[in-house]
C-alpha cells in the first residue's frame, strides 16, 4: 500500500509530492500517516538507547536476549526522560550524562 500526499508551498505555490509505503495492506492510512510523523521521534528514542544505555554493546543472538536487550535500553531512556523532566525545570540543560553522572556519584 503507498499514500501519495500532495503538498504546496503557500509562497511559491509549487507543489511537492511525498510519497509513503507500507507492507501491511490492512493497515488505516491515518495509522501509516501517523506512524510516519512519529518516525523521527523512534529514531531518537533508538539513538539514545544506543548511545547512552549501551544498546549496542549487547551481544546476543537468541530472539529472547535480543528482545529482552532492546526492551531493558528501550525503557531506560523512558525512565532517563522523566527523572530528567523533574531537573530540568530548573536546569534546562540537563542533560542524560548529567544524570548518569548524579546516579554514579549518589553509590
Amino acid at each position: 500500500m503507498h499514500i501519495v500526499i500532495v503538498k504546496t508551498n503557500l509562497a511559491t505555490h509549487a507543489p511537492a509530492q511525498v510519497v509513503l509505503f507500507s507492507s501491511d495492506l490492512t493497515l488505516p492510512y491515518t495509522f501509516l500517516t501517523d506512524y510516519y510523523g512519529l518516525r523521527f521521534q523512534i529514531e531518537f528514542n533508538l539513538r539514545d538507547a544506543k548511545q547512552y544505555w549501551v544498546l549496542e554493546d549487547f551481544m546476543n543472538m537468541a530472539p529472547t536476549g535480543v528482545t529482552n536487550a532492546v526492551n531493558l535500553s528501550l525503557f531506560m531512556v523512558d525512565v532517563a526522560y522523566c527523572l530528567q523532566a523533574n531537573v530540568r525545570q530548573h536546569y534546562p540543560a540537563y542533560s542524560i550524562l548529567d544524570l548518569k553522572a548524579d546516579c554514579r556519584g549518589c553509590n
